[in-house]
């Protein structure tokens, strides 16, 4: 699932340095309304501390306990949770989420250089997008449990094909942009492989380093984007001011082209407070590709900056989104930071920001329950 594993990269880096093993524990199928899809991922150590969430709190208490027996063993593990139930004998509270999950329990230490977390770490530091294909079950020895393979894609390869079945159904996920898991029959030898897009951080650009841009990348930050401010006053771009930034720059609207890659960038908000160097900025912005551009102000502002920039507007008319943000009624700074970055994740996603409960489908609310578990 895209993305979701940014959160766990600094407990993987601490857990390195400190700790000689841990389990993983993947969703590698879902069935019905769940919480998490598949391709979400939990750490879990010895003394049973958790970083992550895969069922909202239902089943992660016996997550580990299992964990328990796979520090014993050092062997890998499938556990199935179902809480379909038409008679909610499962649930016993009227909230029953009809859903089922598959999850792959596995031990990561440093004889197996922590798979499949490394290959994870990886892509995320080279901002690599790709595929990792990761062996659940098998009983063929050319394809041992927990090996992992990742597929880069690249413009010069797009997926590579060196690894024979893997490589097929890896351009396929990639394709789709979901995770799936798959089985095999070689040489009358089952092997089950879990497929799960893996993409880089995402990638915030912030022009203009004022008092209002910290809660925009302090928002950024926890959602685990990779953020980037720039701005042309020295006196502004001070590490003490943004220690959560990823990278600082102190640089003029005609440098950003050689200074950074624009098209990287996922979204990018301009906050200068200075219609003049807000022009600047946006002009050279017109030739990139980043899909999504938030512009603060009113309507006729963000009017008046694109006819600045003549026909260049016309490449970035439909990527515009100027006063950026969601109405959600905010007025502090956080509340505006809150509204840029809750309208960038559904620019992104291809959603249009209304209520939950206007969907048609419900929205599954995390409970401490009691499951049905099949290992």
């Amino acid at each position: 699932m895209a993305n979701q594993f940014n959160q766990l990269l600094d407990t993987y880096q601490l857990f390195q340095a400190t700790q000689p093993d841990f389990v993983l524990a993947t969703i590698i199928e879902t069935m019905g309304s769940t919480y998490q899809k598949a391709g979400a991922r939990m750490l879990m150590t010895r003394e049973g501390e958790l970083t992550g969430l895969l069922g909202g709190g239902c089943f992660e208490a016996d997550l580990s306990k299992l964990a328990e027996s796979i520090f014993e063993d050092k062997q890998s593990k499938i556990v199935f949770y179902d809480m379909r139930s038409p008679d909610d004998e499962i649930w016993g509270l009227g909230l029953g989420c009809n859903g089922a999950v598959r999850i792959l329990l596995q031990y990561l230490s440093t004889e197996n250089d922590f798979s499949p977390m490394n290959h994870i770490a990886k892509a995320n530091q080279y901002f690599q997008t790709g595929v990792l294909a990761t062996i659940c079950k098998s009983n063929h020895k050319d394809y041992p449990v927990d090996q992992s393979l990742f597929f880069p894609d690249t413009k010069q390869h797009f997926i590579n094909d060196q690894h024979g079945i893997h490589s097929a159904l890896a351009r396929r996920v990639l394709l789709k942009d979901e995770a799936e898991l798959a089985e095999y029959k070689i040489n009358q030898k089952q092997v089950t492989v879990f497929y799960d897009l893996l993409k880089p951080a995402q990638r915030l650009l912030v022009l203009g380093a004022g008092p209002d841009a910290l809660p925009v990348i302090q928002f950024a930050k926890s959602l685990g984007w990779h953020v980037t401010l720039v701005d042309h006053r020295p006196a502004y771009i001070k590490p003490e001011r943004f220690p959560s930034v990823d990278q600082l720059l102190n640089i003029m609207p005609v440098e950003l082209n050689a200074s950074l890659e624009l098209d990287h960038f996922d979204a990018l908000v301009i906050m200068t407070h200075s219609i003049d160097y807000d022009q600047r900025y946006l002009k050279v912005i017109a030739e990139s590709r980043i899909p999504y551009i938030g512009l603060l102000g009113p309507a006729n502002r963000r009017d008046r900056l694109l006819e600045s920039i003549g026909q260049q507007a016309e490449k970035i008319n439909d990527r515009v989104y100027g006063p950026t943000g969601l109405d959600i009624g905010a007025c502090t700074p956080q509340e505006i930071g809150l509204s840029i970055m809750a309208e960038i994740q559904a620019v992104l996603a291809n959603k249009d920001g209304r209520h939950l409960s206007q969907k048609d489908q419900s929205i599954d609310e995390p409970k401490l329950v009691e499951l049905k578990r099949h290992v």
